[in-house]
């Protein structure tokens, strides 16, 4: 490919909204797009506009790369989530088996290394939320009409410590934290199952509680970025928590005029913090 052609781009997508913001990032540069969704797997939603769309099981890694370079793709990135039970059911192809002895572990941090680095090895460019949306990156600073008290501080230090430590470890990206107890960690549930559990955990009688959403320390910032779309503050009110506190630069926030909007009509925290 000429240095002056367009970079021909492909989306490996899961659930939620993320993968049809970045195709639309994609092609406001120019770029042609296609996507990969994977079967027995959530799907996009809304549905990504894209030159074509093709669906592979999980493990079939080879099958894949060669999809890839049929289309001449030269760009990818990798947005939504996937049900990690399905994870470990995988069924992969030879090449799927190199992929997951890299990755050594069936851990989150350990699988997105080393599909980046084999998207990398076999002559992709692969692009991350950040780079291609920019505008998705949380501010640094409150971004509600409700501030945090003293106390509520003190409350997101335990859970941002708990949350480095646990990181460390590739365990979760968030955790409820209320009064100085930490009543929950995100594990392969996701956060909508955390906060409903979570709220159960705090009493039907009691309310409070702050959601705090922290990258690991040592992820990649290629993939799994956390990621708060509206469905996120709807719950957090329709449960009566507190707020959310998330990591400022290192959190992608979906539609942020209408989760600021969401967070101060229920006289909620909404703060991003480094």
């Amino acid at each position: 490919m000429s240095k002056k052609s367009a970079p021909v781009f492909a989306l490996l997508a899961g659930g939620g909204a993320l993968p049809a913001i970045l195709a639309a990032a994609a092609q406001s540069r120019g770029w042609p797009v296609h996507m990969v969704t994977f079967a027995a797997q959530p799907q996009p939603s809304p549905t990504p506009q894209a030159a074509s769309t093709q669906q592979f099981p999980m493990g079939q890694i080879g099958h894949i790369l060669a999809h890839l370079r049929g289309l001449n793709v030269t760009h990818v990135a990798l947005a939504g989530h996937l049900n990690k039970p399905g994870i470990l059911s995988l069924k992969p192809d030879a090449a799927g088996l190199k992929l997951l002895a890299r990755a050594a572990l069936m851990h989150d941090d350990a699988l997105l290394r080393a599909v980046t680095l084999t998207l990398t090895e076999n002559g992709f460019t692969v692009v991350g939320a950040k780079d291609l949306a920019p505008n998705l990156q949380a501010p640094d600073g409150l971004l509600s009409k409700s501030a945090a008290t003293e106390a509520e501080l003190q409350d997101i230090a335990l859970a941002t410590q708990a949350l480095t430590a646990l990181g460390n470890l590739d365990i979760g990206q968030a955790a409820i934290v209320a009064r100085g107890v930490i009543l929950g960690v995100e594990a392969a549930e996701g956060t909508d199952d955390l906060i409903h559990r979570c709220a159960s955990l705090r009493g039907e009688s009691d309310k409070g509680g702050i959601l705090v959403k922290r990258a690991k320390p040592n992820q990649t910032d290629l993939a799994d970025l956390p990621t708060v779309g509206p469905q996120t503050l709807h719950l957090l009110a329709q449960n009566h928590y507190r707020g959310l506190a998330v990591q400022s630069g290192r959190t992608l926030l979906l539609s942020q005029p209408e989760l600021i909007q969401t967070a101060n009509a229920h006289g909620m925290l909404f703060l991003a913090q480094t």
